[in-house]
């Protein structure tokens, strides 16, 4: 049989082919009662829409750049950026749009602002890291629309795209899950103080701290790694050694975390519990298992992807939205 047409599916749902049209294009400004019979009739001739048809009308690219650390590419597996590409990809796929990995190097400040400025997307996804976030002022006039994963460290316009998790409320969690353990000698290992989701969780931590009524000034800062971890650990004991809980701003940091203590003769939980941040794989795989606050990655990256998508399509959206933070309770407190 020949392959269905748009014509064909016009004339069955009973619309002009505009009408038609505008509904496979994803518009949503048609009646409703309209829309659902062109997508039912597309559904029953096996229609498929021929997107790049359809970008080519437009004057889009149909393809979204996805912008992470280059350093990230030697071990993808159970870090933080697994979980928000897959979402990413899962969204974009899910809007018939192609992602393309981009990756960023600490020195590239002019690479990737000319690539976006190529016509070869209509806009990208920055998944922030520590290492790339001196791009955030080479993107800021940026011809196309982008979708941050975390608050860079630069003043983005009001009408930015900015996907994030509770940050703060997650440090809040973190700080009353130990009190609640009965533990009263807390110290955290905190991210790169230049990066916004760090600083929240820091305040988070205490705020709520200061509503229990416990001291927060054992800190030191790290860098979101596992040897930045194990090396911040380190200086925490030294400096605070009678410290019986310690929130890690990161799953990977609190291993390394933990790895110290052990080698210190530390027991953990019974002489120190620790709570991690962010619920990636290595908080199930390491000894003990670690309590964490999970934020919800996949959904992150999904929502930047849908977001963004929306825009593009001239939708009116909420661009700044904020995901729960939750805690995942496991051995290690």
């Amino acid at each position: 049989m020949p392959r269905p047409t748009l014509v064909d599916v016009a004339k069955i749902a009973g619309v002009s082919r505009a009408t038609a049209a505008r509904v496979l294009a994803g518009e949503t400004n048609v009646d409703a009662t309209m829309a659902a019979a062109v997508e039912q009739a597309a559904k029953e001739l096996g229609y498929e829409a021929n997107s790049a048809a359809r970008m080519l009308r437009g004057g889009r690219a149909g393809a979204i750049a996805l912008i992470i650390a280059f350093n990230e590419l030697d071990s993808l597996t159970g870090t933080f950026f697994t979980a928000v590409l897959k979402g990413a990809a899962k969204g974009l796929y899910a809007g018939e749009v192609q992602p393309i990995l981009v990756p960023a190097d600490h020195d590239d400040g002019d690479r990737i602002p000319r690539f976006l400025r190529s016509g070869a997307i209509d806009g990208a996804i920055v998944i922030l890291q520590h290492e790339i976030t001196h791009l955030a002022q080479a993107l800021i006039d940026s011809p196309v629309p982008i979708a941050w994963v975390g608050q860079p460290r630069i003043a983005l316009a009001p009408d930015a795209i900015v996907i994030d998790s509770d940050n703060y409320g997650g440090g809040r969690l973190a700080a009353r899950a130990l009190a609640d353990a009965g533990r009263r000698r807390l110290g955290i290992i905190a991210g790169p103080n230049d990066m916004e989701p760090a600083r929240e969780r820091i305040r988070g931590w205490r705020d709520e701290l200061a509503r229990l009524g416990i001291d927060d000034s054992p800190i030191v800062h790290g860098e979101f790694t596992l040897v930045s971890g194990s090396a911040a650990m380190a200086r925490l004991l030294k400096r605070y050694p009678d410290l019986d809980g310690v929130f890690a701003s990161s799953d990977l940091m609190a291993s390394g975390a933990i790895r110290v203590l052990q080698a210190a003769g530390r027991q953990v939980p019974s002489d120190v519990a620790v709570i991690g941040f962010d619920d990636v794989s290595i908080a199930t795989t390491m000894d003990p298992t670690l309590t964490t606050v999970r934020q919800p990655l996949e959904d992150m990256g999904r929502v930047a992807a849908e977001t963004l998508l929306a825009v593009l399509r001239g939708r009116d959206v909420e661009r700044r939205p904020i995901l729960s933070t939750s805690l995942v309770q496991r051995e290690s407190a």
